[in-house]
């Protein structure tokens, strides 16, 4: 009976909370936005919260995804993700942000993050006056790899705005 009673809160938490496998042809839907992530990462199940934040996990790596809300400009949006990701004290945006474009014909911005314990960069992306900000971090002990770098982008490319 005792093992029952320590056995099931620990294997109702281990099923709420940790990392998950991102399934064959998983779509997260954030407010306007969804995208495909890509296979082979893990969805921290810990962190993510349906429709307001999607966090995925590589080894050392994460990448998160955040609505930003109404956003009338991608500089604005920008600005805003700024705020929301030097709050976390993980790390500092650097530099001018530079422009980027997605395959499905969304735009925005990138700069890169650096921190004591992380690298990586900020994108923003905004359509339809709503913005969407991704965080992508390594910590300096396992940088990215080619491979990772390539599911980013693929990742990237997949996000797209919801039909209404």
């Amino acid at each position: 009976m005792m093992m029952f009673v320590i056995a099931i809160p620990y294997l109702l938490n281990r099923s709420l909370v940790g990392a998950a496998p991102v399934r064959a042809g998983q779509v997260v839907t954030l407010g306007t936005f969804r995208y495909r992530p890509a296979p082979d990462w893990q969805i921290d199940r810990g962190a993510s919260q349906r429709d307001l934040v999607s966090v995925l996990v590589k080894g050392a790596t994460t990448y998160r995804l955040t609505p930003l809300g109404r956003q009338s400009s991608a500089v604005g949006a920008f600005k805003a993700a700024v705020r929301r990701y030097e709050a976390t004290g993980h790390g500092r945006i650097g530099g001018d942000p530079a422009s980027v474009s997605t395959a499905r014909g969304l735009t925005g911005l990138v700069a890169p993050i650096s921190g004591n314990t992380v690298a990586g960069t900020l994108t923003v992306l905004v359509a339809g006056g709503q913005g969407l900000g991704i965080s992508l971090t390594a910590r300096h002990t396992a940088p990215l790899t080619a491979e990772i770098a390539d599911d980013v982008v693929t990742m990237l490319d997949s996000v797209e705005v919801v039909d209404s």
